[in-house]
């Protein structure tokens, strides 16, 4: 059984194709929240959410969520509001249930 260079040469380009395609799939790239951040706002804040270190993100990150527009925004961990959420964050132990005890410090302080 001989195959001809023609398809010996197809073989070998699929061959590629498919280790490429293979080789791409072991990496996935770090997919963070957010690109841009700002370490204050006077506006009064709705939401916030947590998002701890992981495979997929090396930072943790601190996602608010404005009252007057719902525009979320992340907040730079190197600012004292971003501080104040983390503090109260893990004073209430990460519970979702309690968030309003952050905030309305936070709009109280305001």
């Amino acid at each position: 059984m001989t195959f001809s260079p023609k398809a010996c040469s197809l073989l070998l380009v699929v061959l590629a194709a498919v280790c490429i395609q293979l080789y791409d799939a072991q990496f996935v790239p770090a997919r963070c929240n957010c690109q841009g951040t700002i370490k204050f706002t006077a506006e009064i804040i709705s939401d916030f959410q947590v998002f701890e270190k992981s495979p997929n993100c090396d930072n943790t990150e601190i996602i608010i969520t404005l009252q007057e527009d719902n525009v979320k925004r992340c907040l730079n961990l190197k600012g004292k509001l971003a501080n104040a959420f983390l503090q109260c964050w893990n004073r209430i132990n990460k519970d979702e249930s309690q968030k309003m005890t952050c905030l309305n410090r936070r709009n109280k302080v305001k």
